[in-house]
């Protein structure tokens, strides 16, 4: 930043006759250049400056700025096809010492910043109370394949110790794709599925809906968290169905970023989701919360009707 100093001006004694003082007068201008004739124009470029200054609005104090939105008090409404426009594969970055500070690497950290002051536990956590766990409303019905948006392909373990690409779980069925982060965002995804998730109620899932399959993504909020799920996966194991630990995945912490979040529409962590998938990868149908009964409605008539799409695309 420049800084402007004006220095306190000092009559002078110059010795100059009376007859001699106008010339005494121009020289002691030439001689000081911040006199009195001079300081109009030495305030007119402050005042520009200072303008130009306050124009700079630091990242930081936009992201203080940015805790000041409200929580939301109701629900978005969807009602047409959201996520990506083509199927992208999720993975986490891999940065040098340059590339951490790049223009791109500082930019996504200031969004990152941005979001998490704006996204605190507070705000997260209002937003879930104001909204009653619905963070979005789903659609009426499902989309249409040639119209709906993708959901994003990502590598990750399961609880069977293996590693497995979304995509090659997705193939061939009708998937019902539940996320959550927390104990009250699993609860809300249960909601939808619960009498499914026993030993003998996967079974009658099964053979319900054989072309369809439950697949979890547990996303740890923060680093830490997700390594004490890694460390705990022995507890999680014995609560989740044998026949689903190759389904059920635990996502890496930072793998969906804030902007994948913000496109999929899973941001607050307090609330669970539910996606139907085909097999392609398209999200067909989507909704958050807690279940009622015209969305299990209208869950059950999307699983069968894109089942439906799959037997006769055979």
């Amino acid at each position: 930043m420049g800084v402007l100093i004006d220095f306190p001006l000092e009559r002078v004694e110059t010795g100059c006759t009376r007859d001699s003082q106008a010339k005494c007068n121009a020289h002691h201008h030439q001689a000081n250049p911040l006199s009195s004739d001079y300081l109009p124009m030495s305030a007119r470029f402050f005042s520009v400056y200072v303008r130009a200054q306050q124009k700079k609005v630091p990242g930081f104090l936009k992201s203080a700025l940015a805790t000041s939105e409200p929580a939301l008090t109701k629900p978005e409404v969807i009602s047409r096809p959201f996520g990506f426009d083509e199927q992208i594969q999720l993975s986490q970055r891999k940065t040098s010492i340059r590339d951490m500070f790049s223009e791109e690497a500082k930019e996504r950290r200031q969004r990152q910043l941005d979001y998490d002051l704006k996204h605190s536990s507070f705000y997260e956590f209002k937003s879930f109370n104001n909204t009653k766990g619905k963070i979005f409303q789903p659609p009426a019905s499902y989309f249409k394949k040639e119209k709906s948006k993708f959901f994003p392909d990502l590598m990750a373990k399961t609880l069977s110790n293996n590693t497995h690409r979304l995509s090659d779980i997705l193939k061939d069925r009708v998937t019902i794709l539940r996320i959550f982060s927390t104990i009250s965002g699993e609860k809300c995804a249960n909601t939808y599925v619960e009498k499914y998730l026993t030993e003998e109620g996967y079974e009658e899932f099964c053979e319900k809906y054989p072309r369809a399959q439950i697949v979890d993504l547990n996303i740890p909020q923060t680093w830490a968290k997700g390594l004490f799920a890694g460390i705990s996966k022995g507890n999680l194991r014995r609560k989740v169905n044998p026949a689903r630990h190759d389904s059920y995945f635990l996502i890496p912490h930072g793998l969906l970023d804030l902007d994948a979040k913000t496109i999929l529409k899973c941001g607050n962590t307090c609330a669970g989701y539910l996606y139907v998938l085909d097999s392609e990868g398209h999200i067909r149908w989507a909704t958050s919360g807690n279940a009622d009964e015209k969305e299990l409605e209208v869950l059950w008539k999307s699983v069968r009707g894109i089942s439906r799409e799959l037997s006769t695309a055979e």
